[in-house]
């Protein structure tokens, strides 16, 4: 197995991990329910790109068209939608289900603007950096957990140096950025997901004691 194909098979594991955490709907409050979908849905899109990845680098070209497509949607519906998320989460607000469906048809649509245009890399690294800070801005202002917080802080950290200082273009120290980059990634995801998984927890306990009190 080549070494693109393990990196996209590590990532997979760990976002399809994400996926399985963040499935435990009943564990969460039901104001967080549909926040916590759209964070599914971008940890699942990293999923199921790396599994093809995996697919393509280690077994066959056949995969090839399926990865490219697979690949564009992670990179650039997966940090607004986990972003959005967590700060939705974390301020206990709510966007309905219609209004997601705008988003990620907004966010495609910015998408093909720039394509068009030939911009379509420097729209990814804003996104991604926009994301990023919307969603550390929300952790940093919370008054959360440390624990879950600590969890999350650190995620962001491995995110940003994956994907704004190891970036996935040439080699670094000896290796490709590409794998290094996979790997930092893959690290956030586990711990950012762990953290949610943890904090909605929490929050639901706390819901239901005060539930419980006012009764």
């Amino acid at each position: 197995m080549s070494s693109l194909a393990l990196s996209d098979a590590v990532l997979a594991a760990a976002s399809t991990f994400a996926v399985f955490l963040l499935c435990q709907q009943q564990a969460f409050a039901e104001i967080h329910r549909t926040a916590t979908k759209g964070a599914l849905l971008g940890f699942l899109l990293v999923a199921l790109a790396s599994a093809a990845g995996t697919l393509k680098y280690g077994f066959s070209e056949i995969w090839t068209g399926v990865y490219l497509f697979l690949n564009n949607a992670a990179t650039y519906l997966s940090p607004p939608l986990v972003g959005t998320a967590i700060a939705l989460l974390l301020s206990n607000r709510v966007w309905s289900k219609p209004a997601w469906g705008r988003m990620i048809i907004g966010l495609c649509l910015a998408y093909e603007i720039s394509r068009w245009y030939g911009v379509e890399t420097l729209y990814r690294d804003a996104l991604l950096a926009v994301s990023l800070l919307i969603a550390l801005y929300s952790v940093v202002r919370a008054q959360v957990e440390p624990g879950p917080k600590g969890l999350l802080l650190i995620a962001f950290i491995s995110f940003f140096i994956g994907g704004l200082v190891i970036g996935n273009e040439g080699t670094l120290g000896g290796y490709l950025r590409l794998n290094l980059f996979r790997y930092m990634i893959a690290l956030g995801s586990l711990l950012m997901a762990t953290g949610l998984f943890m904090l909605l927890k929490n929050q639901n306990r706390t819901f239901e004691q005060a539930d419980i009190n006012q009764e």
